[in-house]
């Protein structure tokens, strides 16, 4: 279950996206879900940078859900989870729409990771957007980033997600409903060997996408802080920083960019 294109095949089954929507969100009434998509691309223009998500679903009251799993920590999750808002939000507008529209379509970004990004040894951690020093006071965007911790310790709010972050890690517990229905789709997945190789074709394509636009982005950091009259000590101390990196590794990447100049 830790590859992410049979992941995305398995919740093409609109009945277990909905069910883990429910363990995910249980505070959202989820009757059902509708267009349940894996590997979809979502691309702005022609020549903007597009995204490629395990899952995009939306449910009976048109929210509308991206869904990853995230097995290597890239670094960038909080830049991953911008871009794709802004990309969701431009997929649902079309020319000429209102941004009224928006209204009608709360959005979620979730991802499920295997670690702790934010370093709390919670379960579940969500963002939404307040004001700074009056937090009860809601921006009112209807939008929701979400990312789960499949190393937690802290169950809090979201005990039903438990047995699925068991699956991940390789217990698999038959007597839930759900986890054996997930097991039996992955179980079939793997039975087609064509489909398998497939699937590992397209992960391995994946990795090297992500590890790309990783690299890309640090480049176009490393850049900007020049143009800002950084030293070189500065940049890949910054760099470090901000990727959460060693500065061994935040070198390498600076180097690299004195390569292509």
């Amino acid at each position: 279950m830790k590859d992410d294109p049979i992941f995305g095949t398995v919740m093409t089954n609109p009945e277990l996206c909905a069910e883990l929507l429910r363990r995910a969100l249980p505070e959202l009434t989820i009757k059902w879900v509708k267009d349940a998509d894996p590997q979809h691309t979502i691309q702005a223009t022609p020549t903007a940078k597009g995204i490629r998500i395990d899952v995009y679903a939306r449910d009976d009251q048109n929210r509308t859900y991206t869904i990853e799993m995230q097995m290597v920590n890239e670094h960038n999750l909080p830049f991953r989870m911008r871009e794709y808002q802004k990309l969701m939000d431009q997929e649902i507008l079309n020319s000429g729409d209102d941004y009224d529209k928006l209204a009608n379509y709360p959005t979620y970004v979730i991802f499920f990771c295997n670690f702790d990004y934010y370093h709390r040894g919670l379960a579940r951690y969500q963002f939404e957007f307040r004001e700074k020093w009056h937090p009860e006071i809601a921006a009112g965007d209807l939008r929701t980033l979400v990312v789960f911790n499949t190393k937690a310790k802290d169950y809090q709010h979201v005990a039903e997600i438990r047995p699925f972050f068991d699956m991940i890690r390789g217990t698999v517990d038959t007597k839930d409903k759900f986890i054996a229905a997930v097991d039996a789709e992955v179980q079939e997945i793997r039975a087609d060997k064509k489909r398998e190789a497939r699937f590992m074709k397209e992960q391995i394509e994946r990795r090297r996408e992500l590890r790309k636009s990783r690299e890309t982005g640090i480049l176009d950091m490393a850049k900007a802080l020049e143009k800002r009259g950084m030293t070189t000590s500065e940049i890949i101390a910054t760099i470090a920083d901000v990727q959460n990196i060693s500065h061994a590794e935040a070198q390498k990447y600076y180097e690299q960019l004195s390569i292509t100049k």
